[in-house]
C-alpha cells in the first residue's frame, strides 16, 4: 500500500511540474500612417515641373526638393497626451510623377496604444534638445543618424530643404534654396482630429501641405526674387530670420483631412 501510495505522489509531482505556465495576454496595439501630400493650391505638387505662381512675379515655380523633419509626435485625448514617435523624416523625393504625388510620402508608426483620440500633435524640425545632438548619438537607421541631415559647421540638423526655381516675369530664370536650421525653429502644431488606434489594425491620417502659401500666402509673402537662399545662419541675422520664416510658413501650410 505504501509503495502505491508513492506511486501516485511521484505521478501527481510530476504532471504539476509538466503543467504550462499561464501565457501572459499579449499586449493589444495598432499602427498610425500619416501621409503627407504635398499640393500647389488644389493641385498636387510634381517635383520637376514647372507650375504656375498665380502671381505677377515669379510667374512659375519648379520644386526640386521639399524635405523636413517631423517630431513630438502625440496621440491627445481629452487633455492627455500619449508618446507616439519622437522623430521622423519626410522627403517628397518619390513625387516625380501625379500619380506619386497624389499617394504622397507615409510615415508609419507601429505598436500603438489601442484607443480614441481627439487631436494629432506634431512638430515640424526639431527641440533645441536634440538639435544639440549628433549624428553619432544615434544609429545609422535614424534620420538623425545620417550625416547628410546635419550641418557639423553650425552644430545643427537640417530641419527642412526647400529647393528649385523660379522663373520670374522678364523671362529670368534663378534657383532658390531655403534651408532653415539652428535652435530656435522648432515649429509646435495640434490638429484637431478624432480618430481611432484599433487592434492590428492601421488608420489612415492625410496632412497637406500646400506650397503656394509657404511663399505667397497674403502677410506672409517671401520675395524669391530677392530673398532666394538661406542657410540660416546667425541668430538675429537677416539669413536666420529668413530661414526661420521659411519653415514657419511650412509648418502654417499644413492642414489635416478632416
Amino acid at each position: 500500500m505504501r509503495t502505491i501510495i508513492l506511486l501516485l505522489l511521484s505521478i501527481t509531482m510530476w504532471s504539476s511540474s509538466c503543467e504550462t505556465p499561464p501565457k501572459k495576454e499579449d499586449k493589444i496595439t495598432g499602427n498610425l500612417a500619416i501621409t503627407f501630400k504635398a499640393r500647389y493650391g488644389a493641385d498636387p505638387l510634381i517635383l520637376f515641373q514647372q507650375t504656375a505662381t498665380g502671381q505677377s512675379n515669379p510667374t512659375n515655380i519648379l520644386f526640386k526638393k521639399l524635405d523636413f523633419f517631423i517630431s513630438d509626435i502625440k496621440g491627445v485625448n481629452a487633455g492627455t497626451k500619449t508618446d507616439f514617435a519622437d522623430v521622423g523624416y519626410i522627403s517628397m523625393v518619390n513625387s516625380i510623377t501625379q500619380q506619386a504625388a497624389e499617394e504622397g510620402t507615409t510615415f508609419t508608426i507601429n505598436d500603438l496604444p489601442v484607443g480614441s483620440y481627439t487631436a494629432l500633435d506634431l512638430g515640424i524640425g526639431l527641440s533645441d534638445a536634440i538639435n544639440n545632438t549628433t549624428p553619432g548619438d544615434y544609429n545609422s537607421d535614424s534620420p538623425l543618424g545620417l550625416n547628410g541631415n546635419h550641418w557639423a559647421s553650425w552644430n545643427s540638423y537640417i530641419l527642412c530643404k526647400l529647393e528649385g526655381d523660379i522663373t520670374q516675369s522678364n523671362g529670368t530664370t534663378s534657383g532658390f534654396l531655403y534651408h532653415s536650421g539652428v535652435n530656435g525653429m522648432h515649429q509646435l502644431l495640434s490638429f484637431a482630429k478624432n480618430y481611432d488606434i484599433e487592434a492590428n489594425q492601421t488608420t489612415e491620417i492625410t496632412v497637406y501641405v500646400d506650397a503656394k502659401d509657404i511663399f505667397f500666402k497674403t502677410g506672409r509673402e517671401i520675395d524669391m526674387v530677392t530673398d532666394k537662399q538661406t542657410h540660416s545662419g546667425a541668430v538675429g541675422s537677416a539669413d536666420y530670420n529668413l530661414a526661420k520664416k521659411v519653415i514657419e510658413n511650412l509648418a502654417a501650410a499644413m492642414t489635416i483631412q478632416s
